[in-house]
């Protein structure tokens, strides 16, 4: 295949993200940028030498594009995805993948109609850290893990006047904007979630959406998660820890060390997990899935089974009342 032809749909935050790592994956082009905000559509082509679109459509009539991210809020994401892999794309989407379970399986579907890629952005699955850890676990140094624990949090100021707090666009709050990674995480480290029940809260005035969420998830063979999510603490924590009968492992966001313990060893060993930054290591899979020289590790079925998991919770926490 020769260089791929990658167009980013949404230059905001994460699609800024998006960029600067596209523009550092050998053999691709940033060709195209899309924004409803022609003007942030402008500095990203100027920035990155790619031509500038308001109108996906219009972006998606010149044709030729091998890849399609798209980074936009959720509630586009079905529509952005279904005309870009009628277009003949391969498509990676950030979470989550959709606002409802609904809606992601009309994505997956088409993709799979289509016989196109599609990839869901959980970008946690690259980051060094987890890569280590999800190593001690296949190699069994941790024994049989049992316990899972995540917490990301802090304060998002202004929450209130961005999309993330209107439920029409964003589909829900917390728990379905940051949680969903954590679901995502238990999933890769753990194992097949068998079932969910929390409860989630609103805390920050003016809000629609829920905040804050805290709930448990078990696995198929029985381990035991605790998650938790908030954008209104601003003494925050990001951790993950993964307890098993052998050994365990704790990953600090917040101070970028790993913390780990295996039965051969007398005392816990921390350390700093260096490696490519999670972003970038995420585009330059998904480049090499679309070439064809590695499986897709991340799929759209992947960010469905998140949808699912995060609607569960939210039932649970409504029939609770």
């Amino acid at each position: 295949m020769s260089e791929l032809k990658v167009a980013v749909v949404g230059c905001g935050g994460i699609g800024s993200v998006h960029m600067a790592r596209w523009a550092n994956v050998p053999g691709a082009r940033l060709s195209a940028v899309c924004d409803l905000n022609g003007s942030a559509a402008a500095d990203a082509a100027g920035k990155y030498g790619a031509a500038a679109f308001e109108d996906r459509a219009a972006m998606l009539a010149g044709g030729g594009f091998d890849i399609v991210d798209i980074c936009t809020p959720p509630n586009e994401h079905a529509a952005v995805a279904s005309a870009a892999l009628a277009a003949g794309a391969h498509v990676l989407c950030e979470k989550p993948l959709a606002r409802t379970p609904e809606e992601a399986r009309t994505i997956v579907d088409e993709a799979a109609r289509r016989e196109r890629l599609l990839m869901t952005a959980f970008c946690h699955r690259f980051h060094p850290p987890i890569v280590f850890a999800r190593e001690l676990i296949a190699a069994g140094d941790l024994g049989r893990v049992i316990m899972f624990r995540n917490r990301f949090s802090g304060h998002f100021a202004g929450i209130e006047d961005r999309w993330f707090s209107d439920p029409e666009v964003a589909g829900g709050g917390s728990l379905l904007d940051t949680a969903i990674h954590s679901v995502d995480l238990f999933r890769f480290l753990v194992g097949e979630v068998r079932g969910a029940t929390g409860r989630v809260g609103t805390f920050l005035p003016g809000l629609r959406v829920d905040d804050s969420a805290a709930f448990v998830l078990q696995s198929e063979d029985g381990a035991i998660g605790v998650i938790e999510s908030s954008w209104a603490t601003p003494g925050g924590r990001n951790v993950v820890e993964i307890y098993g009968t052998a050994g365990s492992c704790i990953v600090d966001y917040d101070s970028g060390e790993l913390t780990y313990r295996t039965a051969d060893m007398a005392f816990a060993q921390t350390r700093v997990v260096e490696g490519v930054d999670r972003f970038q290591a995420e585009v330059e899979h998904f480049a090499e899935a679309v070439r064809g020289t590695r499986p897709l590790a991340v799929t759209g079925r992947d960010g469905l089974r998140a949808n699912e998991v995060v609607a569960e919770v939210y039932a649970s926490a409504r029939a609770a009342g």
